[in-house]
């Protein structure tokens, strides 16, 4: 099968928790082709920036399109922007009056994101916020203009506060919403941490984040072993 030309490297996708390379690269081929606006931006990730490995892959780039699609959402939060990728994936599905807010606390990379997010044409529909994370949600100012809760909440932010990200998206996404967590396999480093065998700060926490999703009451969960794995959660109705 010949391969697409001028596409940045994947990341290998080594390892016992994900595809190898070569049935990464099938299921790439066999999976809808991102948007031309969507490759640009991803060239320039990988041209442009110093940690290009923190951008999402083509395949899960599709994936969050695919779950933006099919929840049609009038609201989506994303904690952790970067380069927007992951911003201008979330936005395919959004209903007409929908908008995506992201945070991220670096504002180093505006102007490329403005400049791809105009070329996709969702410049628009976008709501940056700069800050920390946890200090922009606790803030308040997310709901200072729209009291409406969250459809969907892509957590890509700092390790160190994932349990706290995700118990307050359980808050403010709507009964039936969605929360998605990237980064919950570490690149393997949870099985030994698992197994007793690995004392990765990072690696804990998510292993525990992993089990407290899995186990809490208010969640119905999926862990995705692609790429970095992503850990899918539907909020069940409030009683």
């Amino acid at each position: 099968m010949a391969k697409r030309r001028g596409k940045p490297p994947r990341i290998p996708q080594l390892g016992s928790h994900g595809l190898d390379d070569a049935l990464h690269g099938y299921a790439t081929e066999m999976s809808g082709q991102e948007p031309l606006g969507l490759e640009a931006l991803r060239r320039a990730t990988w041209t442009q920036t110093v940690k290009p490995q923190m951008l999402c892959d083509e395949l899960q780039g599709r994936l969050l399109a695919a779950l933006s699609h099919m929840i049609a959402p009038q609201r989506v939060l994303e904690l952790g922007t970067f380069t927007g990728y992951a911003t201008a994936c979330l936005s395919e599905g959004l209903l007409p009056e929908g908008a995506v807010d992201t945070v991220d606390v670096d504002d180093e990379l505006h102007l490329l994101q403005d400049e791809h997010w105009a070329m996709i044409g969702c410049q628009s529909r976008i709501h940056r916020h700069t800050g920390k994370a946890k200090e922009v949600l606790a803030s308040g100012a997310l709901f200072s203009d729209d009291d409406r809760p969250y459809d969907l909440v892509f957590i890509d932010a700092d390790k160190e506060h994932q349990q706290w990200y995700v118990d307050w998206a359980m808050d403010h996404v709507r009964d039936g919403g969605w929360i998605v967590v990237d980064n919950v396999l570490w690149w393997g480093e949870v099985l030994r941490v698992a197994s007793g065998a690995s004392s990765d700060p990072n690696a804990q926490r998510i292993h525990a984040l992993n089990a407290y999703m899995k186990g809490h009451p208010s969640l119905d969960n999926l862990l995705l072993p692609l790429r970095d794995g992503l850990h899918v959660a539907r909020r069940k109705p409030r009683r």
